[in-house]
């Protein structure tokens, strides 16, 4: 005798991210959305406990669920487009029309004027440069230099790009945005080595190269610099502590360094603690390190004190 099928419960046919209405219209109440099976993504939206969708699907619901917002903007628009940015808890969307939001957990930003858009994986999105200028309204110079830098290197656009859209804006944050541009370069692969070069910067000294590549002339292997002055062979490069969870990066970082000593780079290593708690002495140490590679003693003015003080 053949088993009876198993009774599906309604709720089984829900997707990964519904709608409370949805969620009522498949027999689950109040009460079973408040249990353990499910999570509240926003307001009148939940998720399978087990589903784990993308940032990108959340966007993409929540642009859906929310009628008066038409795109992805401000730190949504950021990540997206690879950018880095403090930690937001909502996810911000855009829209022209003068309204406020209704949905716990989604931040609507109104525009007078349309903003430049691309288009991502389906969603449109605010462009970097757009992106870049909107969020300068809201962002410290130190994290908004680390935006433009990881702009630059994920999303496809230039520092010039940047300069340019932002030249003429009389937007809130227009200046600051103007004024960090000016700082942002290419090829920066942390934001912990933007924060460096900024204080090194700020402080007075000369602008490192960042990125720098040099060949060993033995194995003709490539070393990569995070910053450094080409000239003297000093090398400046930030060591967050990370690396001790991924030990064979660590050797590896360890024995490239011992090469290039001996092909005459002298180092300055920066720790996060000391980054911060003693910004001075660090561009002190740059500028003895210098002095002793042959180059000038480099005057530290108190601009640093503006970002790290």
């Amino acid at each position: 005798m053949t088993s009876p099928a198993p009774l599906r419960h309604p709720a089984d046919e829900l997707p990964d991210i519904f709608t409370t209405a949805e969620a009522y219209a498949a027999g689950l109440t109040k009460r079973d959305l408040s249990r353990d099976g499910y999570r509240r993504l926003f307001r009148g939206v939940y998720v399978n406990i087990g589903a784990d969708p993308t940032y990108a699907e959340q966007l993409a619901f929540a642009l859906r669920t929310v009628p008066s917002a038409t795109f992805v903007a401000e730190h949504s628009a950021a990540r997206q487009l690879g950018g880095v940015t403090p930690p937001a808890s909502d996810l911000h969307l855009g829209t022209r029309v003068r309204t406020k939001s209704q949905h716990d957990g989604i931040s609507l930003r109104f525009y007078t004027n349309p903003p430049d858009l691309v288009v991502l994986n389906g969603i449109r999105t605010t462009s970097a440069g757009q992106t870049y200028l909107d969020m300068a309204r809201s962002l410290e110079f130190m994290d908004l230099l680390v935006l433009g830098d990881s702009l630059v290197r994920r999303s496809g656009c230039s520092p010039t790009y940047l300069k340019n859209f932002v030249a003429d804006s009389s937007a809130h944050g227009a200046q600051r945005a103007r004024e960090v541009a000016q700082l942002v370069r290419t090829d920066v692969e942390s934001p912990n080595e933007s924060r460096l070069r900024l204080l090194i910067v700020s402080g007075g000294l000369a602008e490192p190269k960042v990125n720098e590549v040099v060949r060993d002339p033995k194995s003709r292997r490539k070393r990569k610099l995070d910053l450094c002055y080409p000239d003297l062979k000093v090398a400046i490069e930030f060591d967050g502590r990370h690396h001790v969870e991924r030990s064979e990066q660590w050797n590896n970082d360890i024995l490239r360094r011992e090469v290039l000593e001996e092909m005459g780079w002298r180092f300055v290593i920066v720790t996060s603690s000391a980054m911060y708690a003693d910004p001075r002495r660090v561009l002190q140490r740059i500028t003895d390190k210098v002095v002793v590679a042959g180059g000038p003693r480099m005057p530290i003015s108190d601009g640093w004190k503006r970002h790290f003080g």
